[in-house]
């Protein structure tokens, strides 16, 4: 039995929602309500420690952390290979992933919080039961300011790299050689996990309204849009937006509000 704790707009849950539908694994889902914590409540806690999603159960066995579960499910099920063979691509693609655990989620959350999220009571609830006290301590920052913060410049220019960086890729060059060798179609040549890991965060500019980034990156465009067309991105994201209808609502709202100040910030003014 595969059983998925997640939340339907969680760009985690995400992440492995869609690893899960690219290799055609079926699962159990366990919809928690970010907004009322029930990701730290004692039973959660018992089996996800760090009180976030997703988490993986298979057969009485927990896998926590987005990238690892979807390392596990490319390990364990049938299906399209989502990691490259090559041992160079392979390579790679662990630096794309690591990228977005080390920095990339962090900007992201700094960003939706900033923009979206500081506009619900419950949200802030729900930071004051947050477990890491770094991740408190940001968090709580652009919940306050909103997009003055200083997390804020920071958040948007990382993402504005990432960009930068995937632009590069996807012409078949890359900073350095450790993002080169991708190709016109996916970061590392074939569609692998970092195209996984990436596509809920390109979602989440776009919602937000900061798709205006990647105006200047035909490539990346390009590849938004591929991702959007691919089956499980439509059954695993898309059509998650429709669960609760309010959150993408928000961020569009908010979005569309301070998007100009946004990218004034981005461009320095």
């Amino acid at each position: 039995m595969i059983e998925l704790y997640h939340h339907h707009v969680s760009v985690c849950a995400a992440k492995s929602r869609l690893a899960l539908a690219e290799k055609g694994v079926e699962w159990t889902g366990h919809m928690m309500n970010l907004r009322a914590s029930d990701q730290h409540q004692p039973d959660y806690l018992a089996i996800n420690p760090f009180g976030l999603v997703p988490t993986l159960v298979h057969d009485g066995t927990v896998i926590v952390e987005s990238t690892v579960i979807n390392e596990y499910v490319d390990e364990v099920f049938d299906g399209p290979p989502l990691r490259p063979s090559d041992p160079v691509k392979l390579a790679q693609m662990r630096v794309w992933t690591r990228m977005n655990d080390e920095n990339v989620h962090a900007a992201a959350g700094v960003l939706t919080t900033a923009i979206a999220y500081r506009h619900v009571p419950q949200h802030g609830d729900q930071i004051s039961h947050q477990i890491d006290p770094f991740k408190k301590d940001r968090k709580t920052q652009s919940f306050n300011t909103g997009i003055d913060t200083p997390h804020f410049r920071v958040a948007i220019k990382r993402m504005d790299m990432l960009l930068d960086h995937m632009e590069q890729a996807l012409a078949g060059d890359g900073p350095g050689q450790a993002l080169a060798g991708g190709g016109p179609d996916w970061l590392v040549g074939d569609y692998s996990l970092a195209d996984v890991g990436f596509a809920p965060y390109l979602t989440r500019l776009d919602k937000l309204q900061l798709g205006a980034m990647w105006d200047k990156r035909p490539r990346v465009a390009d590849y938004y849009e591929r991702m959007q067309a691919r089956p499980a991105y439509i059954t695993a994201i898309r059509d998650w937006f429709d669960y609760d209808k309010s959150w993408i609502e928000l961020m569009v709202e908010k979005g569309s509000e301070v998007k100009g100040e946004a990218l004034a910030i981005l461009a320095g003014d």
